[in-house]
């Protein structure tokens, strides 16, 4: 394994974006974040979309800093949230990429499914039919521009700002699972029946390519323009939580449960084959690919989100109150009355939370929360109880039972909630790394290169790199 190199790794995520560099170091994976930026969609004529050249310049300002700081750069990667995409034509963006949370989908849903039954959809594609799914986000584009479509290439977020560094276009088949836009049976375009039932050219989508494959070079203009040389770019697992899982530093993923926490949590197991049944469809999970031919069996509930919302609303009223006072308002209030369904449709669109949660219990015969302390505390368990639901659903789906969660990302550093999570769940919680998404980047870059043989060999270097919190 090669100690001088390092590996540049931009994790995009729906709130913020880094850009962190990576290398082993006496046998050990240490990281250096380099850049640091905020990332949070802008509305434009009632409708949610993402800054796409804003994002590209975080990105150039990131290798820009890379190439300083580590002048034997062997690659770098993007990773991004799963869904959204960006349409081009003739090398140019047709317009601001839409974000998932954007209200347009529903109707084009609910005409998509008058096509086809949800059922058999999922029999197709293994995915769970979500309202912002890219297959009725693309439905929507096609009704609402129907021009935009035409002689036109889609490219999923971190496909997209590789296109506009390298000039390369492909997809990348972790981040293009998310779409609902594949065959379960295969890591193929479903062109043949979904796309083509939705009145989608077939010429909208490029090559499919797995995680861990090189993916050009940066455009010599755009490395002169930097003053930086043509560093060589690699799709890892674009999806993030596709590269957090990659990042599990338990050796045998198969007896662990994950869950990637962050903006939202995706809680899973990693199997070597989709599961299909109408339980699995009834009870809303879904089917993602991940490394090595694996599938991401997992669901998606409102995690961090509700937390973020609520800070940012109190912080536009002028109350600075950080996520660590948050912790510390809920923790000593015990055996509250006050729950919420996280996954309510009313918690999805940004806005008012802490007014949408005290709504949410009054309309539930639950009564008016008392205080913000409370209401916070609300949200905590909640989490936890969806997480224990969402457990005992997917062992009984898979014939599976796991003692163990393995937590990952950025919401491990609440210790709270992870002691929380293992009293509530009955099962014992390992929480890291925190920097999950970030290591599984790199991790996608290194086997790139021959640094790393496989997965297996990739968290056997996380095991040994970063040390585990144990709660439970």
């Amino acid at each position: 394994m090669e100690e001088n190199r390092s590996y540049l790794a931009f994790d995009l995520g729906a709130s913020s974006g880094r850009a962190i560099l990576g290398g082993v170091r006496n046998g050990r994976l240490e990281l250096e974040e380099i850049h640091r930026f905020k990332n949070y969609p802008y509305e434009k004529d009632g409708h949610y979309f993402w800054d796409f050249r804003a994002l590209l310049g975080e990105l150039e300002t990131g290798l820009k800093k890379a190439a300083a700081a580590a002048p034997n750069l062997a690659s770098f990667s993007i990773d991004t949230w799963g869904v959204d995409y960006a349409l081009f034509r003739d090398g140019k963006l047709i317009h601001d990429p839409y974000c998932y949370r954007d209200g347009r989908t529903e109707s084009a849903m609910e005409a998509f499914h008058k096509k086809i039954s949800k059922a058999d959809f999922y029999a197709h594609n293994g995915i769970q039919p979500l309202v912002f799914n890219t297959i009725y986000q693309l439905c929507a584009e096609l009704r609402d521009h129907p021009d935009a479509l035409d002689g036109s290439t889609m490219l999923f977020m971190p496909d997209a700002l590789h296109y506009m560094l390298t000039g390369t276009a492909t997809s990348e088949v972790t981040i293009a699972s998310t779409g609902a836009l594949l065959k379960a049976s295969s890591p193929e375009w479903a062109t043949d029946d979904l796309t083509e039932l939705a009145g989608l050219p077939s010429g909208l989508f490029t090559k499919l390519v797995p995680p861990a494959s090189p993916a050009g070079y940066l455009k010599p203009e755009t490395a002169a323009r930097l003053g930086i040389p043509q560093i060589p770019a690699v799709k890892c697992a674009s999806h993030d939580t596709a590269s957090a899982v990659l990042a599990m530093p338990c050796i045998d993923p198969e007896k662990a449960l994950y869950v990637s926490l962050g903006t939202w949590a995706l809680l899973g197991a990693e199997l070597r084959s989709a599961i299909l049944t109408p339980e699995a469809l009834e009870s809303h999970f879904t089917n993602e690919r991940g490394v090595e031919d694996t599938f991401r069996f997992l669901c998606n509930i409102m995690g961090t989100w509700l937390l973020q919302e609520t800070r940012r609303t109190w912080t536009e009223q002028g109350r600075d109150i950080s996520f660590a006072d948050m912790e510390a308002m809920a923790a000593p209030l015990d055996g509250q009355a006050f729950r919420i369904d996280p996954d309510d449709a009313v918690f999805f669109p940004p806005g008012d939370m802490p007014e949408r949660v005290r709504r949410y219990c009054a309309e539930h015969g639950q009564g008016e929360i008392p205080s913000d302390a409370a209401l916070v505390r609300c949200i905590y368990d909640s989490l936890a109880d969806c997480f224990k639901k969402r457990i005992d659903q997917l062992e009984h789906i898979t014939g599976k039972s796991f003692d163990t969660i393995n937590i990952l990302g950025g919401g491990t550093r609440d210790r709270f909630f992870m002691r929380l999570v293992a009293k509530t769940t009955g099962r014992r919680v390992l929480a890291g790394p925190t920097e999950a998404t970030a290591i599984g980047n790199i991790l996608g870059q290194m086997i790139a290169s021959g640094d790393l043989k496989n997965a297996a060999e990739a968290r056997e270097l996380v095991a040994k790199s970063f040390p585990l919190a144990v709660y439970g």
